[in-house]
């Protein structure tokens, strides 16, 4: 059977990525995974806490936390600064010492 010079080089490239998507596999399956057994027993959450996490935009990491399991309360605002610079239209100015933050209540 004749093989035109274009289909035998698809064959050679599809060969050659055959080989090399082995060898890769190789390599990534060379270590098992480590197994963390579920805990023995669920600790009652005796009441909520708070924690404040600054990371760029607060809209974005507010629409994170909202939908994490467990929390209760995501609220933005600003921490670090003087009261009197906390607006929106000042503090995206980069020069009145705040971080816009998102306060987390969660259980």
């Amino acid at each position: 059977m004749n093989i035109a010079p274009s289909q035998n080089r698809l064959a050679s490239a599809l060969a050659g990525g055959l080989l090399l998507l082995g060898t890769l596999t190789a390599c990534v399956a060379a270590e098992e995974p480590v197994r963390i057994p579920p805990p023995v027993k669920d600790l009652a959450a005796a009441s909520t806490q708070k924690a404040v996490f600054a990371g760029g935009c607060f809209w974005g990491v507010q629409g994170v936390f909202q939908h994490v399991k467990g929390v209760k309360r995501a609220v933005s605002g600003y921490a670090g600064g003087a009261a009197s610079t906390a607006s929106y239209g000042l503090v995206t100015s980069g020069r009145t010492g705040h971080a816009e933050a998102v306060e987390v209540t969660f259980d």
